[in-house]
């Protein structure tokens, strides 16, 4: 199963620039969490870069702005793949459809559709 902020920035390929900018910031942002200083994103290299390559966006806080450590499967993944289909999105959402209700030959419902053709 894909992160959700990997399908939140390819969902956002056919977006308009500065909504889609804003939109998959914010998501690499949430799933990295809080941004590391530089020195402590140093002393922890090796532990950054296992999360990075389990799915995890680590973010570091630099002195000219942020840098997010993403592994190469996930980059390749985000910008190859093309957007997600409705039921993809809906998987993601955990969003079951239900199932149609049957009608019986009885029902009110029943005897007006049969009424109407």
């Amino acid at each position: 199963m894909r992160p959700p902020w990997k399908m939140v920035v390819r969902t956002m390929k056919e977006k308009p620039m500065p909504e889609a900018r804003s939109a998959v910031a914010a998501a690499i942002l949430e799933a990295g969490g809080m941004p590391l200083k530089l020195r402590m994103a140093r002393s922890g290299l090796f532990l950054l870069s296992r999360r990075a390559s389990q799915g995890l966006p680590a973010i570091v806080d630099t002195e000219d702005g942020f840098v997010c450590l993403i592994s190469l499967d996930d980059l390749v993944d985000v910008v190859v793949a093309p957007e997600p289909t409705l039921k993809e999105v809906m998987e993601e959402a955990r969003v079951k459809r239900r199932a149609r209700r049957k009608i019986s030959q009885g029902s009110r419902i029943a005897s007006v559709t049969k009424a109407t053709k």
